[in-house]
C-alpha cells in the first residue's frame, strides 16, 4: 500500500503497515530502532473520535498526521520527540477534531509532501 496527498500529488509513503488489531494501534512504533525511508504506520479505527498518541518506548523522532473519515487531515504534528526522563517529554499529541486514522511516517514526511490542513489523503 502506498500513501499519497492527492491535493499535492506528493507520496507521504511508499511502504505502509496498517496496524488494525488494539495491541497492533497501543505498540505503534515504540521499540524500534527506526523506520524504513519512504515507510510509514497507518493505524485505523472503526469510528471517528478524538484521537492521541504518546511517545513511551520510542527511539527516533516521527510526524504524526490525523485524518478524518474522509481522509482529509485535521491535525499534523511535526518532529514529535520521544518521551524521556524529563517531564516536559510527557506528552499525549491529541487531534484538533474526530480523526479515524493516524499516519506515523520519519520525521520531514510533512515538509518533504507539502502536506497541509484540509489536505486530502489517498491509499493506495
Amino acid at each position: 500500500m502506498k500513501i499519497l496527498n492527492s491535493t499535492k500529488g506528493t507520496v507521504i509513503a511508499d511502504r505502509v503497515e496498517i496496524a488494525e488489531s488494539a495491541w497492533k494501534k497501543m505498540k505503534g512504533l515504540m521499540l524500534r530502532n527506526s523506520l524504513g525511508e519512504g515507510s510509514a504506520l497507518l493505524m485505523v479505527f472503526s469510528g471517528e473520535s478524538q484521537r492521541g498518541i504518546w511517545m513511551p518506548f520510542m527511539r527516533f523522532p516521527i510526524d504524526v498526521i490525523f485524518l478524518d473519515n474522509r481522509k482529509r487531515v485535521v491535525t499534523l504534528h511535526s518532529d514529535v520527540m520521544p518521551m524521556t526522563k524529563n517531564p516536559r517529554t510527557w506528552k499525549i499529541y491529541r487531534s484538533a477534531s474526530p480523526a479515524k486514522y493516524i499516519i506515523e511516517a520519519n520525521t520531514g514526511t510533512i515538509k518533504k509532501s507539502r502536506t497541509e490542513l484540509g489536505d486530502i489523503l489517498s491509499f493506495l
